[in-house]
């Protein structure tokens, strides 16, 4: 994952460090040629010192202290030379300074003629020397720039993190907004780079809270709209029934599509209302247990129609929540258990209260569902074999999402195994002990 502010600092350090190569070699050459003219000058004014004075012995003598070489001709005839002096000339007898080659390396060589006393007087000095001296003033200019680079990239660290405060704050702003809270982000004085990025999510959020509202008010008006006719549609088949006496096959299929549309419009309804970004919870402390009788009450008469067994275990178990959701939770889950499954099958509901928080289990003897189709199931209106369900139940495909939403809603955790008891379906809801449990 790139950091902006690691890249910054990066190429910060990388760009001075290449500043001060390119100084440095600049300041070396600088320092050359400032060498250069200082240690010419110092030739210049030996020779003409040793010409002066003309004390040959004593300039044996200065001689054998200095690596300088000094060479006296006359008619080219050798008069005085150096200790280390070869015996030829160390350069031309030609006025002026040269780089020479001789004893094993390069020196800087000058040659003075003196008209009066018909002397050639020629001296040479190691440019190693000339070369040291450069050195040594670019390593003591740049030597503290790179020992400082370690304090200079923490300083500019911490004026990266300075400078990219405010784009922490704006990501801490959308850290803290809850799903439902789609309101414009205000920060204090944003600096002028990061107002166009503030407007386009203001825009941004505003729009989606529109888009929102007009998805919710179309879904809530158009299931509210729908339920008129349809109650129309229910009266009317049940005086037409009872007009023509006996129920035909094309009664049947009318009243099974009007309940049908009555089915799929209240659960529209329900995830709707249950949708976890507009839904607000007021919790209350609910029984689990006593709800889940309620529940199982509610449907026993689509339970005996299918004489199937109910069985109910746990005890009384009381968490955080709100009570029609929680209603609804259970009532789709074993509503989903008591149609997918034949005729005289067994269900069970358990609930365990545990460190982990409440676990509600609902499974069945039913066929179960294959494991590809695990994930699946909670999308918006599908259903295993879609329409034609091999068990015939009227159905739409929205009572595992609505299931789905409500767990998001309390934070749990659902989970779709096959039952080892009953070898159906097995639903696992896990309710965290910080999500939903009480006392």
């Amino acid at each position: 994952m790139t950091s902006i502010r690691r890249y910054l600092v990066l190429i910060l350090l990388s760009v001075i460090t290449l500043v001060l190569f390119f100084a440095a070699i600049k300041g070396y050459r600088g320092s050359m040629a400032r060498a250069t003219s200082l240690f010419d000058s110092q030739l210049v004014a030996m020779a003409d010192t040793l010409e002066t004075m003309q004390l040959t012995i004593q300039l044996g003598r200065l001689s054998k202290e200095s690596e300088m070489i000094l060479q006296i001709w006359q008619n080219d005839e050798l008069l005085l030379h150096s200790f280390n002096s070869p015996e030829a000339p160390i350069t031309r007898f030609e006025l002026g300074f040269r780089d020479e080659n001789f004893s094993g390396q390069r020196w800087r060589t000058l040659a003075r003629y003196y008209p009066d006393s018909q002397h050639w007087l020629m001296l040479a000095q190691p440019l190693s020397h000339r070369y040291e001296l450069a050195d040594e003033l670019v390593l003591a200019a740049v030597q503290p720039l790179v020992f400082s680079l370690p304090l200079l990239a923490l300083l500019i660290s911490l004026a990266v993190k300075q400078g990219l405060r405010p784009l922490v704050g704006l990501s801490d702003a959308l850290k803290q907004k809850k799903p439902d809270d789609l309101s414009p982000v205000a920060l204090s004085q944003p600096p002028i780079e990061l107002q166009p990025v503030l407007k386009t999510i203001n825009g941004l959020l505003v729009r989606l809270d529109a888009a929102f509202a007009r998805e919710r008010r179309f879904a809530s008006d158009a299931a509210h709209e729908l339920r008129t006719p349809l109650s129309v549609l229910k009266i009317n088949c049940h005086n037409l029934a009872q007009e023509l006496g006996t129920e035909s096959a094309n009664m049947t299929l009318l009243r099974d599509g009007v309940e049908r549309m009555g089915h799929v419009v209240d659960q529209i309804l329900l995830l709707n209302r249950t949708n976890p970004e507009h839904f607000s919870v007021k919790w209350v402390e609910v029984d689990l247990y006593r709800l889940c009788q309620t529940c199982i009450a509610n449907l026993y008469p689509q339970l005996q129609a299918k004489q199937q067994q109910i069985g109910l275990s746990g005890t009384a178990t009381s968490m955080l929540g709100d009570a029609f959701s929680l209603n609804v939770l259970v009532q789709n889950l074993v509503s989903n258990a008591s149609k997918y499954s034949p005729v005289g099958s067994q269900i069970e509901v358990n609930i365990d209260k545990g460190p982990e928080g409440v676990l509600l289990v609902v499974e069945d003897s039913g066929p179960g569902l294959a494991e590809s189709e695990y994930e699946r199931v909670f999308e918006r209106f599908y259903r295993v074999g879609g329409d034609r369900h091999q068990s015939g139940s009227i159905g739409c495909g929205l009572g595992l999402a609505i299931v789905k939403h409500i767990v998001e809603l309390y934070g749990a955790h659902i989970r779709l195994l096959r039952s080892a008891q009953l070898g159906g379906l097995r639903v696992e809801v896990q309710f965290t002990a910080t999500g939903g449990q009480h006392g």
